[in-house]
């Protein structure tokens, strides 16, 4: 894995060690857009306490919840691979962000019944945003590691210990830190 500054939609934010940050202290967020008027993405590896019977009524499946971003908590996204549903935006890496919630469903169902061995969708509360130019200085303050697509390891695998294995994968003085406590004082 090399890091690259290059932004770009289907591309992992993994926050450096000690950003002092604390919704994106050791963080993975997928970036879903970035252009001129700012950038939007998930974060992959919060998970919540939550299942999506908890948040939806008429979600079956014991499905987590993670914690998209500080942006709009009160509100439900989801990333998945199902390309047939009208209204959801391709995000990269094959994947797509909403669309009509009834279908959404209805192929999260039929993909259960197919035993189907493709990742499924995740589901977020909230959502990670920047404003126009805001990403590129986090950059330039030398906040986040990019990984462009395509990507070795697929997003909607990725879960709570991923920032751990990224450090590990990225070597040398990043490795160090994937067996760090978050918080270095508790060591």
């Amino acid at each position: 894995m090399k890091e690259k500054k290059a932004l770009a939609p289907g591309s992992l934010l993994i926050s450096k060690p000690l950003i002092g940050d604390g919704f994106f202290e050791q963080s993975v967020v997928y970036l879903t857009s970035h252009d001129q008027e700012g950038s939007l993405g998930f974060t992959l590896n919060k998970s919540s306490s939550l299942i999506a019977g908890d948040v939806i009524e008429d979600l079956e499946g014991r499905d987590p919840i993670y914690f998209g971003g500080p942006v709009e908590q009160d509100g439900l996204f989801y990333l998945h691979a199902y390309e047939n549903i009208p209204g959801a935006a391709p995000v990269g890496n094959g994947l797509f962000l909403g669309g009509d919630f009834e279908l959404f469903q209805q192929a999260l169902r039929t993909a259960r019944i197919l035993s189907n061995d493709s990742p499924g969708p995740k589901l977020f509360l909230g959502y990670s945003g920047w404003s126009a130019g805001q990403l590129e200085q986090e950059l330039r303050q030398d906040t986040w590691i990019v990984v462009p697509p395509p990507l070795d390891l697929h997003p909607l695998e990725i879960q709570d210990e991923a920032w751990r294995e990224m450090m590990t994968r990225l070597g040398g003085e990043f490795a160090l830190w994937a067996n760090a406590p978050e918080d270095p004082l508790l060591n």
